[in-house]
C-alpha cells in the first residue's frame, strides 16, 4: 500500500518523473509504479494538485473504500478533490447489489412516478418455497396476488374478479384445497364446489363464517 512522494518528481504531478540521475530516477518510477499496483491506497484521501487528478481512483484504507475522484478544485498543496466512492473492498461484489438475487436490508425509495414492474408467470411458475409478504402477477388467474396465511390470495385488479376483455365478472377459485388453511380472524370467505384432500383441513375461526356453493 502506498501513495506517491515528491522526490525526484515533476512540479504539481508526483506522478510525473523529473531528470535525475538513474538510481534516482528509477526510485521514481518505483514509486509511482507501486502507487498505481496498490490503486494509491492509504489512510484517508489525498490531496494537494500533485497528488490528485480528476478520474483518479484510490482505496482509503481507513474505511477500505474504493473511490475516484471526480473532480478537483483549488491549486497548489491546498488543491482538494470531490471523491464518489465506488463500494467497499471488503464486502463481496463491493458491497454492491448483483444484477440478480440481491437481498436488501433497509427501505428501498422508489422516487418516480411511472410504475415498477412485478414478477409475472403462471400458477404452476409460482414460487417454490412461499414466504410471507411474496407479491407477482398471475396470468392464469390474470390477477395480482400475494402470499399470506400458508397460501396465495388475490389482491388488488377488482378483487381477483375476471372475464373477457375487460370485464371484472367472475370471481375464480381452485377446484381442490391440497393444503390446510385458515381463515383470516374477523373475515368471511366463500368458495364455489371445492374438493378438499384427505387429510387437509380449513379452520374457520369463531365468529367467522365460510360459504361454500
Amino acid at each position: 500500500m502506498a501513495r506517491v512522494n515528491s522526490t525526484t518528481k515533476e512540479t504539481d504531478n508526483n506522478f510525473n518523473t523529473a531528470n535525475g540521475t538513474g538510481a534516482a530516477v528509477r526510485a521514481s518510477l518505483n514509486d509511482i509504479l507501486t502507487a498505481l499496483r496498490t490503486l494509491n491506497s492509504a489512510s484517508g484521501d489525498p490531496s494537494g494538485i500533485s497528488n490528485i487528478a480528476q478520474f483518479q481512483p484510490h482505496i482509503d484504507t481507513s474505511s477500505n473504500l474504493l473511490k475516484i475522484c471526480t473532480a478537483v478544485s483549488g491549486s497548489g498543496g491546498s488543491a482538494t478533490g470531490t471523491f464518489t466512492t465506488i463500494g467497499n473492498i471488503t464486502q463481496a461484489n463491493l458491497g454492491l447489489a448483483p444484477v440478480a438475487g440481491a437481498t436488501f436490508t433497509g427501505k428501498i425509495i422508489h422516487n418516480y412516478t411511472s410504475s415498477v414492474t412485478v414478477p409475472s408467470g403462471t400458477t404452476a411458475q409460482r414460487d417454490g418455497s412461499p414466504a410471507v409478504g411474496m407479491l407477482r402477477h398471475n396470468t392464469t388467474l390474470n390477477q395480482f396476488e400475494g402470499y399470506n396465511n400458508g397460501a396465495w390470495g388475490a389482491i388488488g385488479g377488482g378483487a381477483g374478479a375476471t372475464g373477457g376483455g375487460t370485464d371484472e365478472v367472475f370471481f375464480e377459485n381452485d377446484q381442490t384445497a391440497t393444503t390446510s388453511y385458515s381463515l383470516t380472524a374477523n373475515k368471511h370467505a366463500h368458495s364455489v364446489s371445492p374438493t378438499i384432500n384427505n387429510g387437509v383441513t380449513i379452520t374457520v375461526p369463531s365468529g367467522a363464517k365460510l360459504v361454500i356453493l
